[in-house]
Parts: C-alpha cells; structure tokens; sequence
C-alpha cells in the first residue's frame, strides 16, 4: 500500500494531524515530527511515528519518494486492508 504524507518537522508534539485535501489526489496524512530536517532525521521519526500509530513494525514502513520533500509517499507492507481500516479509525 503507498500512503501520501505531509511532514511537519521541528514540531513541539509529534504524532498524526489529520488528513490534508490535495484536489484532484488522495489526501494526504499530515505528520508531525520533533526532529529537524536535517541527515534524514526527520524522515526516520516519520516513519517510527507512523509505524507506531498503524500499529506496525518500522520495518513494514519505507520511504518510497519525497525524502527531500514535505510531501512524502510511505510503502506499507502487509495487508492494505488492516492498514486502510485502522487510517479510519484514527481519523473518524
């Protein structure tokens, strides 16, 4: 599963922000993260952040695009289904 996700570092609290509407593309999930961007940091909380809030192990997680960018694309391994299921649950 690829998820689109919007990164906010150098937050004061960490964690998931709500979906964020991209117009004609699927939302995306905003993320805030404590670490700057700066060696990769930010990207690495990232991925832990998300991970925790799915309920999955960081190594299911990968970065498929955006390293650079706020706006990200995040490889979900493992059942799209569980995953989808859970992403509305944290924002129903």
């Amino acid at each position: 599963m690829l998820l689109r996700v919007r990164a906010t570092p150098g937050a004061r609290q960490p964690g998931l922000d709500g979906l964020m509407p991209a117009g004609d593309a699927p939302p995306a999930v905003r993320i805030r993260v404590r670490a700057r961007a700066q060696d990769g940091a930010a990207n690495a909380e990232l991925i832990a952040t998300l991970a925790a809030a799915l309920g999955r192990a960081r190594g299911t997680l990968a970065l498929q695009s955006g390293a650079a960018a706020r706006l990200k694309v995040v490889r979900i391994a493992g059942r799209a289904e569980e995953t989808a299921l859970r992403l509305k649950e944290l924002f129903a």
